[in-house]
């Protein structure tokens, strides 16, 4: 039988792996790192007017010409930008959010029924016309979510990630 000894110092070879380990067991600037990325690519899609699949939002369902008459911008979901700019990560132990705490955001997302709460009809002014309706539909238009290349990201970030602590830094 034949034996190779090999010695040296293994103390680089242990400090990566604590490095790497670290990774997992606190994992809140990495989260840190892709909640940013992922927040910024969610912004652009709604600046593109696109769903994460790039499915334009006009495919769901067209604006009301009247809603469209009044808007501002010709942007579906942006029309003061208080949506789009309120995209912000949250990272809550080894768990990573990407969303908005604006009231509004949920019935943009999954689409639903708007109703009074306590009048008996909603009213507003649309295309210059004054409105008293019992609902209003809202069509799902979906700008949160996992999008085309955002996987793509992550690894990425993890892979830099890795990399660091492999070298040591």
């Amino acid at each position: 039988m034949a034996f190779i000894s090999i010695s040296g110092n293994t103390d680089p070879i242990q400090s990566a792996l604590d490095a790497i380990a670290a990774i997992g067991t606190r994992p809140q600037a990495v989260l840190e790192s892709i909640g940013g990325e992922l927040s910024d690519r969610t912004m652009r899609r709604m600046d593109q007017g696109v769903d994460p699949d790039g499915i334009r939002w006009e495919s769901y369902a067209a604006l009301n010409p009247l809603y469209e008459e009044d808007k501002k911008t010709t942007s579906i979901l942006i029309e003061s930008g208080y949506l789009r700019n309120s995209i912000h990560p949250e990272v809550e132990g080894s768990s990573l959010l990407v969303g908005t705490n604006v009231h509004y955001g949920a019935i943009h997302q999954f689409g639903g029924l708007i109703q009074p709460k306590s009048a008996l009809q909603l009213s507003f002014v649309m295309g210059g016309e004054l409105f008293h309706v019992s609902s209003v539909h809202i069509p799902a238009r979906p700008y949160l979510g996992l999008g085309v290349g955002d996987e793509a990201v992550i690894i990425d970030r993890l892979d830099e990630f890795l990399s660091i602590a492999m070298r040591g830094r």
